[in-house]
C-alpha cells in the first residue's frame, strides 16, 4: 500500500490528526508550504492518515484499515469517535461541531469511510448527537426555557468530489475553518455543525511565478433548529412560535425549510516567494434571506455570487436601488501568519469588519467601525529528551465593538439578516456575540501523551450593560493512548463573576469533555 496516493481527502477539523498538524509544523517535520489557514487540510501525495500518525509517534505503531478498489481506487475506514460533554450551571463551550449550546450531558458518535476511484472521492461520515438540554438559571437579557432532550442524525463530514491536480469540486457538509486562529476563528469555524454547500478549493497550494497560492469558494445553505436557543442572542430566543414569527425583517409562518439563508464566501491565501513562511490572506462572506435573493433588476451574479463584487454598500450586491430593500449582509477580515521553523514559532493576526460601510471615504474617515480581531502567537520548546516538547500558546479574541459605537452603533458581529448562524450555533467565533477571551495554554507534549493547564477569561458583551460578566477558568488538558484508542479531555472550572450581568451574583460551573478515538 506505501505507493497509493490519495486524493482531496479532508482531514477532519478538530480530529486528533487536524490538531496535530500546528504543532508537527512548528516541530518542523510537517512541510512549511502548507498555510494552514484554510481547512480541511487535504491529503495528497505521500501525506496520509498513516503518515500523519508516524509524524505524532513512529513508535506506536497505528495504521489505518485501506483496501486498494481496482488499479486506481482506495476504500478508507474513519476512526469511531466518541464524544461527551458536561455543563452542571449553564451553557459553555465551542467548536464542538454537533454538540450544542445547553446545561447538562451530551453526546456523540460518528464513524464513516473514504473511497477514491480515479478523480471521483466520496467521504461519508454521519454523526449522531443527544443533548439532555436541561433548564439553567436565566433572565430576561440571557438564557430562556429550555425545550427537553435534544437529539438529531446530521451528515456531518461528508462530500462527492471531482478531482484534477491541486484543483477539487464538489458538494459537502464539511465543517471548514477560514484564518490563522487556533482557539476562534472571526468568520468560519467548527463551532456550528457544517452546512451543505458547493465548493470549489485547492487541495494543496498552488505555485507560480510569484508565489504559492491557496484558496476556496463556497455557496451554501444556512438553516435553523426550532428546538434551540439562538447563540447570537444570547439564548434569549428560538425562532419557534406555533402560530406567527416575527423579527429579523420577516413576519408570518416560520417554517426553517421554507425560510433558509443563502450563504456565498470565499477565502485566499498568499505566500510570497521571497519571504518564506510568511501567509497573507483574506476572508469576505455574505448572506441572506432565500425569499430576497431576486429583489430588484439583480443578475444571476450579484444574487449568487456577492462576493466578487466591491465591499460597499454603494455595490448593489450590498445596497440598495430606489424602492429595493437592502438584501446581502457580507463580513470581511484580513489575516496574517508569519511561520519561523528553525524557531519552532509562529505569529498570526485576524482583523475583520463586521457591517459594510457606504463607500471609500466612510472607510476613510472611520477605520475601527464595527471590527473585530485575532492575535495569537505559539512557541514549541524542544526539550532534552527524545520527541518532547513544550507547547505554549497564548490568544486574544475581540468582538466588543470599539469606541465609536457610541456614535454609531454597528450592532452585534453575527446578529443581522436573521443570525450568521447553522443550526442556531454562530458560524464564526463561538464565544458569543460581542464577546471578548483570552487564552493562555501550555501543553506537555510527548508523542501521543500530553498534559496541559489551560487559563482563560471570556467577558460577555461588555459594551451594552453597566455591569461587567467575566467568567475566569483554570482548565486541565490531557491526552494518551491506549492501543488504538485515543483518549483526550479537557476538565475546566469556571468563575462566573456578576452572571448574567447582574452586580454580586457570582457562579461556579464546572465544563468537562472527554473524547475517545478508535482507529481501525
Amino acid at each position: 500500500m506505501g505507493g497509493l496516493q490519495v486524493a482531496a481527502q479532508g482531514v477532519e477539523i478538530g480530529s486528533v490528526n487536524d490538531q496535530a498538524l500546528r504543532m508537527l509544523q512548528l516541530q518542523g517535520k510537517l512541510d512549511a508550504k502548507y498555510s494552514l489557514m484554510a481547512r480541511p487540510f487535504f491529503a495528497e501525495g505521500t501525506i496520509t492518515s498513516d503518515s500523519i500518525y508516524k509524524l505524532i509517534d513512529d513508535s506506536a505503531g497505528i495504521n489505518v484499515t485501506r483496501k486498494r478498489i481496482g488499479d486506481k481506487g482506495i476504500l478508507e475506514i474513519f476512526p469511531l469517535t466518541i464524544n461527551s460533554q458536561l455543563n452542571t450551571h449553564h451553557p459553555y463551550g465551542w467548536n464542538q461541531p454537533g454538540f450544542v449550546q445547553a446545561n447538562g450531558w451530551q453526546g456523540l458518535i460518528t464513524a464513516g469511510a473514504y473511497t477514491a476511484i480515479g478523480p471521483l472521492s466520496i467521504q461519508v461520515k454521519p454523526v449522531v448527537v443527544y443533548a439532555a438540554n436541561t433548564g439553567f438559571e436565566h433572565t430576561n437579557t440571557y438564557g430562556a426555557v429550555t425545550k427537553g432532550s435534544y437529539s438529531r442524525a446530521l451528515p456531518g463530514q461528508s462530500s462527492i468530489r471531482l478531482n484534477a491536480g491541486a484543483v477539487s469540486l464538489g458538494i459537502s457538509t464539511e465543517n471548514l475553518w477560514w484564518g490563522p486562529g487556533s482557539f476562534n476563528s472571526l468568520l468560519m469555524s467548527n463551532n456550528a455543525p457544517g452546512f451543505l454547500h458547493l465548493t470549489f478549493n485547492s487541495t494543496r497550494p498552488v505555485k507560480t511565478p510569484i508565489g504559492n497560492f491557496e484558496w476556496q469558494l463556497v455557496s451554501g445553505k444556512l438553516y435553523e433548529d426550532t428546538m434551540l436557543l439562538r447563540e447570537d442572542k444570547n439564548l434569549t430566543t428560538t425562532y419557534y412560535n406555533p402560530k406567527t414569527y416575527s423579527g429579523d425583517g420577516y413576519s408570518g409562518p416560520y417554517d426553517p425549510k421554507q425560510k433558509w439563508r443563502y450563504f456565498n464566501g470565499i477565502t485566499i491565501t498568499y505566500q510570497p516567494k521571497w519571504i518564506k513562511g510568511l501567509f497573507l490572506g483574506i476572508n469576505r462572506i455574505a448572506y441572506a434571506y432565500n425569499d430576497s435573493l431576486q429583489s430588484g433588476n439583480s443578475n444571476f451574479f450579484h444574487s449568487y455570487m456577492p462576493v466578487i463584487f466591491g465591499v460597499f454598500r454603494e455595490s448593489y450586491a450590498y445596497g440598495t436601488q430606489q424602492g429595493v430593500k437592502k438584501r446581502y449582509k457580507q463580513m470581511l477580515s484580513l489575516h496574517a501568519r508569519y511561520l519561523l521553523p528553525q524557531a519552532h514559532t509562529e505569529f498570526y493576526a485576524e482583523y475583520g469588519w463586521g457591517d459594510n460601510l457606504f463607500n471609500i471615504r466612510d472607510f476613510a474617515l472611520n477605520v475601527p467601525h464595527s471590527t473585530a480581531y485575532i492575535l495569537g502567537a505559539r512557541k514549541m520548546i524542544p526539550l532534552s529528551a527524545k520527541n518532547q516538547w513544550l507547547d505554549v500558546q497564548a490568544e486574544l479574541t475581540r468582538l466588543s465593538q470599539p469606541s465609536d459605537y457610541i456614535p454609531r452603533n454597528a450592532g452585534n458581529w453575527y446578529g443581522y439578516q436573521g443570525g450568521y448562524t447553522q443550526q442556531s450555533r454562530i458560524i464564526g467565533a463561538g464565544i458569543g456575540p460581542g464577546n471578548n477571551v483570552q487564552t493562555f495554554a501550555t501543553t506537555w507534549v510527548h508523542g501521543w501523551k500530553r498534559l496541559g493547564i489551560k487559563l482563560e477569561r471570556l467577558q460577555h458583551d461588555p459594551n451594552s450593560y453597566p455591569v461587567y460578566w467575566s467568567d475566569y477558568s483554570v482548565g486541565f488538558t490531557g491526552q494518551q493512548r491506549f492501543g488504538k484508542w485515543i483518549a483526550s479531555s479537557l476538565l475546566q472550572f469556571i468563575q462566573s463573576k456578576n452572571y448574567t450581568w447582574e452586580a454580586g451574583k457570582d457562579r461556579f460551573n464546572f465544563y468537562g469533555t472527554l473524547n475517545l478515538t478508535y482507529v481501525f
